[in-house]
């Protein structure tokens, strides 16, 4: 019996080893990836570092007077060689200086961790009054699983990737379309959740130029792990560059028919043959051009694709804008984001049949051939 108990023992052990280094492998011991908190480039994700470091010295302080403590009387106290193992050694009740100053210890790192946090909370809630003057302001709103970024001083707006200028402030206004979400940036700023019927608020400012990477925190439904985003800090030129091109049409605009077959890029530039350019803008016309604006100065319920071929990203950060990439984005939506309204389309619910009724069909229903893809994959990247 005793055997197969230190069978059991060490078998219990090696488990639990194993649990231990499957939960390691998650790990990167890399400060510097791209998304670590430890790696700060901005004043706020500093000041929260600084937070971290700060609350990290208490609890080792306290982990290693707890458990130096306890170990000590463990040895001190252990049981000797010779001695009565039935013995039990007079109970007190405690000593008053002991627990009256292991209280005040105690409310005392509590404060000490208090203050900063409090302080913190303040900053990332408040632009700095010398860094008000410059700030700009960005529009934020989350959707089921993708980004909207609107630039009201601008008159623009963008979808999952948003350029700032590198060392201005960036007040950001924080919606949701539909579930919770939350936006985050490690190396520029925390968590702020984005709540139904209310706006809620942050900022944000780049030390340096930089391309930084974020995605939702909050679980948001079938894709929330595909909810992504990036944050690109440029120079101050080249951010007013930007600025201007963003605000350029990248196509003409019917009101009756939709965006017209001619992008107002010269087209001795496109990239592919004309009659493939062509036929892509009338399928777009025809199955996506009722969720997707080309008008930078409008926002549909899918992402706005003016400026398309300039993105760096398509399927809201999962997917580098690569044509292969673009191509089996559009065939399966489904499979590279499960849930995606992209391939089922949006339901509205009607009160007098009390039912869900298709508003805006999906690509499941237009059912596109490969050709017909390659055209729009085509036309997309004419659209700069």
């Amino acid at each position: 019996m005793q055997r197969f108990s230190a069978l059991s023992t060490r078998l219990a052990a090696l488990l639990c080893s194993l649990a231990g280094l499957l939960i390691l492998a998650g790990c990167s011991l890399n400060i510097e990836g791209k998304q670590s908190a430890l790696d700060p480039k901005g004043p706020v994700a500093q000041n929260q570092y600084d937070i971290f470091i700060i609350t990290l010295i208490v609890t080792v302080f306290l982990f290693i007077t707890v458990g130096g403590a306890l170990g000590w009387t463990m040895w001190k106290f252990r049981l000797r060689k010779g001695d009565d193992p039935r013995y039990i050694p007079p109970q007190t009740h405690g000593h008053p200086l002991i627990e009256i100053g292991l209280v005040a210890g105690s409310a005392a790192l509590l404060v000490v961790i208090a203050i900063p946090t409090f302080g913190g909370i303040l900053l990332k809630k408040n632009v700095p009054l010398h860094l008000v003057e410059d700030a700009i302001e960005v529009n934020v709103v989350g959707y089921q699983w993708w980004w909207a970024f609107e630039y009201p001083e601008h008159g623009f707006y963008t979808a999952n990737e948003f350029v700032i200028p590198a060392g201005r402030a960036v007040k950001l206004n924080l919606r949701t379309r539909d579930v919770l979400h939350s936006f985050w940036v490690p190396k520029l700023a925390g968590k702020v959740d984005l709540i139904a019927g209310q706006t809620n608020f942050m900022w944000i400012k780049a030390d340096e130029p930089g391309y930084f990477y974020g995605q939702c925190a909050e679980f948001c439904g079938d894709s929330h792990a595909y909810m992504l985003f990036r944050v690109i800090a440029k120079p101050e030129a080249e951010y007013r560059r930007w600025v201007r091109d963003q605000q350029r049409q990248t196509a003409n605009l019917n009101p009756d028919t939709g965006p017209l077959y001619a992008p107002l890029l010269a087209r001795d530039q496109w990239a592919y043959p004309e009659d493939k350019v062509l036929r892509g803008a009338e399928v777009f016309a025809r199955a996506c051009a009722s969720c997707h604006s080309l008008n930078p100065a409008s926002q549909t319920n899918g992402p706005n694709l003016a400026h398309f071929a300039t993105r760096t990203t398509i399927a809201a950060g999962w997917m580098e804008n690569e044509p292969d990439e673009l191509f089996r984005w559009i065939r399966e939506p489904d499979k590279v984001k499960p849930g995606n309204f992209m391939w089922t389309g949006f339901l509205r619910y009607n009160p007098e049949t009390r039912t869900r009724e298709v508003e805006m069909a999906g690509l499941d229903y237009y059912d596109l051939s490969d050709n017909e893809i390659e055209a729009v994959v085509a036309y997309l990247y004419t659209l700069r």
